[in-house]
């Protein structure tokens, strides 16, 4: 039995949908799969030697970003052999270390999105050439390998869909009319994928903050997914007080302010979950394909990594308490594991020595 297949198969257990009751005790308490996410790297052995960082933290699971423009970079239906090669050794290298692995997909080739920089999405005549390049990529990875793949990366970010004035009444999120963009994109990868590939899940969304607005347009542009990620990161909070600024905890949510709501961790997972049951998707799971916050006292971080430390133990007594089994969450996984220039959120400072949240993470993985 392959590794998806026995993801699958725990995670089914750990939820309680199989005939067999979980097993009493803490590991009941806490069905799901916490791992990290780990970026990008200039060199190859870098990213493995992370992978292996994860794995004596105590991750379970492991998000791998593969970047389009860098798979197909020249032209259409021409993949680089050489990164094609890095990205299947990270996925071989996390088998080894039983790590179950999300692939995100993401980052368009200058061919696909008309020479726009940073690479944000491809032109829509080139969404099945996107949906052709994650099928070819699963098959050089090996299905097997992968425990779901990432349609993109928070399409309802303008940093991560291209240059759009925010949605009104938002920090950064893009106006609703992008969602039909995003979900013509979703179900081209969706519908290839599932030809090919009808067992493996394919996760749609990709949220920035538990936007279910933008979900609601996604729903109304008919996009196909089998389950949704999401990332519930915490706004700052805007109360007087010694917080002001920071971070709001993740058992926090400011709801006086009206920007607040969406950028709130427990609230709005509920919200999300509440919202999906209520369109007659119970069964759609939550997989938290990022979440953190940064160790930096810049606007909307921890202010300091003893404070990163705190939120990561309040985010994980949360889900070990309950909260992953009550709003079917089986994959939890931290953004980032090593922080890098001003990027703050890494459990390892980037010389490699570990940090409060690190020691935390460990302690209290499931």
């Amino acid at each position: 039995m392959h590794l998806a297949t026995n993801l699958r198969a725990a995670l089914l257990f750990l939820l309680g949908l199989t005939a067999c009751a979980a097993a009493p005790g803490p590991a009941a308490e806490a069905p799901y799969l916490l791992g990290v996410h780990i970026a990008e790297t200039a060199r190859p052995a870098d990213f493995l030697e992370q992978l292996d960082r994860a794995a004596e933290l105590g991750a379970r699971a492991v998000r791998v970003p593969v970047d389009w423009a860098a798979l197909e970079p020249d032209q259409k239906g021409r993949l680089d052999a050489a990164y094609l090669s890095e990205v299947r050794d990270r996925f071989l290298r996390a088998e080894r270390l039983g790590l179950a692995a999300v692939l995100l997909l993401s980052q368009s080739p200058a061919w696909a999105n008309g020479n726009a920089e940073p690479p944000y999405p491809p032109k829509p005549e080139h969404y099945a050439d996107f949906a052709d390049a994650l099928v070819r990529l699963v098959e050089a990875v090996g299905p097997e390998r992968i425990a779901a793949v990432e349609v993109w990366n928070e399409p309802n970010s303008i940093e991560f869909w291209g240059y759009v004035k925010p949605r009104a009444g938002t920090y950064v999120l893009v106006p609703l009319g992008y969602a039909r963009e995003y979900a013509a994109l979703l179900n081209a990868a969706y519908d290839a994928m599932k030809r090919r590939f009808p067992e493996l899940p394919v996760l749609g969304g990709s949220l920035a903050s538990a936007d279910t607005a933008y979900l609601d347009a996604m729903l109304a542009a008919a996009a196909r997914f089998d389950h949704l990620a999401v990332h519930p990161y915490a706004g700052p909070d805007e109360r007087e007080g010694p917080h002001y600024g920071r971070a709001q905890y993740p058992d926090q949510c400011n709801e006086e302010d009206p920007l607040t709501p969406p950028w709130c961790f427990e609230q709005g997972l509920r919200g999300l979950r509440a919202f999906l049951d209520a369109r007659g998707r119970a069964e759609t799971e939550l997989w938290i394909t990022e979440f953190g916050v940064g160790s930096s006292a810049e606007w909307g971080d921890a202010g300091s990594e003893a404070e990163q430390a705190k939120h990561l133990r309040i985010a994980l007594g949360l889900l070990n308490g309950g909260l992953a089994r009550e709003l079917r969450i089986p994959v939890a996984l931290w953004y980032r594991l090593r922080d890098e220039g001003e990027d703050r959120f890494g459990l390892y400072r980037e010389d490699g020595r570990l940090k409060p949240a690190g020691a935390a993470f460990k302690e209290l993985a499931p």
